[in-house]
């Protein structure tokens, strides 16, 4: 049966990757539907050329948050839409709100969700254990049909929108399988490893293997990039898009990471995956969803997790989680994924 369907993420960046495998699945459960999705503005461009999905509208938090009657209008428009179903992967209170003024009949989200009393169809989730991809399956499936699922998220680009980075990597020499992706930045300090040990593992990795090191990250990253590989790195910390560092993801030999968006970047083109988890734990279900993954932890600290997202600082003063962080295993669990 036909359906026009709203789907509500505007969370982080990498929620929004990690919830491609539901877009691919919501247009399988619901053949011939037309599906629209709000997405955290800026984020939009990360969906560019999905296959599954119909109609993307980004949705300016700030603004709305500002606004009573910004938000009002906003969630209007979308009731002229006629939308029959609204499922709701973001739980916050506002996303419950523009759920039930949608107008949509079937209201599909958490029954752990800000104001789900305006959901008619309540899920539970668990924090701890179930990978972050089957909880958000869960909303359409049970625990026997996702078995035979694919978890990978989808990530796809427009030939004119990779045309820079393109140009970019022939300028440094950038092939398939001959470089390294190195991502050192997270929203959280408290998980970010220490420049220190970035450069450390960085600078083995391409002493011992011969493959070049291309640091990544936003504008704010740059001079975080530029500490971390220099002497020997390629900085690109602020200048690709969105869609440019999918392509960039997809040629890469290993990605060295903390627990932040690059992760499911990688996860999207099985790109190997060293990933150091520092205040978060990888029970919460963001791990890496490559076949080949390694995750470097200090396990036994009965101060971790100090909370979902991380903080600005440690709460403990000490930041065990990241300082006491072994390179030399770090760097021989990634020649190890390098050579598969």
């Amino acid at each position: 049966m036909s359906e026009n369907i709203l789907v509500i993420q505007t969370a982080f960046l990498g929620d929004l990757i990690l919830t491609t495998p539901l877009f691919r699945e919501i247009k399988r459960r619901f053949p011939g539907s037309k599906m629209t999705v709000i997405v955290n503005k800026g984020t939009e461009s990360v969906l560019e050329g999905n296959p599954w999905i119909d109609q993307i509208i980004p949705l300016d938090k700030k603004q709305i948050k500002s606004s009573f009657f910004g938000f009002w209008d906003f969630c209007k428009e979308l009731r002229k839409h006629n939308f029959a179903i609204c499922i709701s992967p973001h739980f916050s209170f506002r996303s419950s709100i523009i759920s039930f003024l949608s107008g949509a009949k079937r209201r599909i989200g958490y029954k752990t969700a800000g104001f789900s009393f305006l959901l008619n169809e309540k899920k539970p989730r668990l924090l701890r254990g179930p990978h972050e991809v089957d909880k958000l399956l869960s909303l359409i499936y049970s625990e026997e049909e996702r078995k035979t699922i694919s978890r990978r998220p989808e990530l796809f680009w427009k030939p004119e929108s990779v045309i820079g980075i393109q140009s970019e990597m022939k300028k440094n020499g950038l092939e398939k399988g001959n470089y390294i992706l190195v991502s050192p930045s997270s929203v959280w300090e408290t998980k970010r490893l220490p420049a220190d040990k970035f450069k450390t593992v960085s600078k083995l990795l391409h002493e011992r293997t011969g493959l070049k090191i291309v640091l990544t990250g936003g504008k704010g990253d740059s001079k975080l990039c530029e500490e971390v590989g220099e002497g020997f790195g390629i900085n690109l910390a602020g200048k690709t898009s969105l869609p440019e560092m999918s392509y960039l993801m997809s040629g890469a030999a290993l990605l060295v990471t903390n627990d932040s968006s690059p992760i499911h970047f990688a996860s999207a083109f099985n790109i190997p995956t060293l990933a150091a988890f520092g205040a978060t734990i990888p029970a919460f279900g963001y791990t890496p969803l490559a076949s080949k993954v390694f995750i470097s932890e200090i396990n036994g600290l009965d101060c971790r997790p100090c909370g979902i997202h991380g903080g600005r600082v440690c709460p403990k003063k000490h930041f065990r989680c990241m300082l006491e962080q072994d390179t030399d295993r770090m760097v021989e669990e990634g020649i190890r994924l390098i050579k598969g």
